[in-house]
């Protein structure tokens, strides 16, 4: 399925994603009220920011919580720990002096592909990204750390980990692909509040590369089309080296972006450190822009696919109509938003 849309007067009129074959037409969205479809996020029962957050509440959260330090018996034997005095510049170590570690890997307790089929091993991974639960602080129990507020130095980090447990889950001959997923918030569907994210590793191809590998044997210039494309729109945010990141208006949501290397067909675990280190600077910019948004995002890799990200803001209800979405027509104004904020300029 080849890249299709229509542009007249210089705006996009409609695009249908390559790879699922929705289509999304860019209409106004400014005027339009998201309050009623947004209202769970302002209906916490927590104290109002001006009233403070009850310290007993934030206690309790911690306690709660499986990924806080002191916790560490709660998961799996670890299988990685990065210490504070292999991160520059670590952004926590003011508040956490003692910290033992910034980032800790371990299987999954509740892996999302059953270790039966992956010949009795669990490739299911957690990362925690940070040990810290909260925001310096907090005033109420949504003021959560963010992947955006890691540090630049630090998702990089967290970037080496994912290659190396990619590396770790293809050395089992019974897995066929490895994926990399990440919820922040609840509205993305994270059922842990503490900064993490998974890598996965199936017995085959997921269904989500299949599409993008059938779409890719059809049209193997898909990639760079689609680059092609966010740069006539004016929707590139930035370019660093062979690594490009765009807000892609053929995305799964309504605002959704990609960060691509569309000439690197290999695995995290097989870039040089200076190839890694460029990807997860542009990711990272990216999602420091976005902040404490809800959102969610896929790394795929490998199968003969170039190395890319898909992220899904939760800023608008996902409505699917018929095989359509609706798309901001302002997605310009977003991309030279984020362009102003990492200080690139189009290209």
């Amino acid at each position: 399925m080849a890249l299709a849309y229509e542009i007249r007067d210089g705006h996009l009129l409609w695009v249908r994603n390559p790879f699922t074959g929705v289509t999304s037409y860019a209409v106004d969205l400014r005027a339009k009220s998201f309050a009623y479809t947004l209202r769970r996020r302002h209906s916490h029962t927590e104290p109002a920011p001006s009233a403070g957050l009850d310290p007993r509440l934030l206690r309790q959260a911690l306690e709660d919580c499986p990924f806080c330090p002191g916790h560490e018996d709660r998961s799996p034997n670890e299988i990685i720990r990065v210490a504070p005095a292999q991160i520059a510049r670590w952004s926590g170590a003011r508040a956490l002096p003692n910290a033992s570690w910034v980032i800790r890997a371990f299987n999954n307790l509740f892996p999302r592909v059953p270790g039966e089929l992956t010949a009795g091993r669990n490739e299911s991974y957690v990362i925690v990204e940070d040990p810290r639960h909260f925001l310096d602080e907090p005033r109420s129990l949504n003021d959560l750390l963010y992947t955006g507020a890691l540090g630049e130095e630090q998702f990089f980090a967290v970037m080496d980990v994912v290659a190396r447990l990619t590396k770790r889950a293809l050395e089992n001959t019974a897995v066929g692909s490895v994926t990399v997923r990440k919820n922040q918030g609840p509205e993305s569907g994270a059922s842990q509040p503490h900064v993490h994210q998974q890598v996965i590793g199936a017995p085959s191809v997921l269904p989500a590369l299949e599409m993008e590998l059938r779409a890719h044997r059809e049209d193997p210039r898909l990639w760079e089309e689609m680059v092609e494309l966010a740069s006539e729109l004016e929707l590139t945010i930035e370019r660093v080296g062979e690594v490009v990141s765009y807000v892609n208006p053929a995305g799964t949501f309504p605002q959704s972006y990609d960060v691509i290397a569309p000439r690197c067909f290999g695995l995290l675990s097989e870039l040089s450190q200076d190839e890694l280190r460029s990807f997860a600077a542009v990711f990272y910019r990216l999602l420091a822009f976005l902040g404490p948004l809800p959102l969610d995002y896929e790394i795929h890799q490998g199968l003969g696919l170039p190395l890319h990200a898909h992220i899904n803001v939760r800023v608008f209800p996902y409505s699917n109509v018929a095989g359509t979405l609706n798309i901001p027509r302002h997605l310009p104004e977003i991309a030279a938003r984020i362009r102003r904020a990492v200080g690139t300029k189009h290209k």
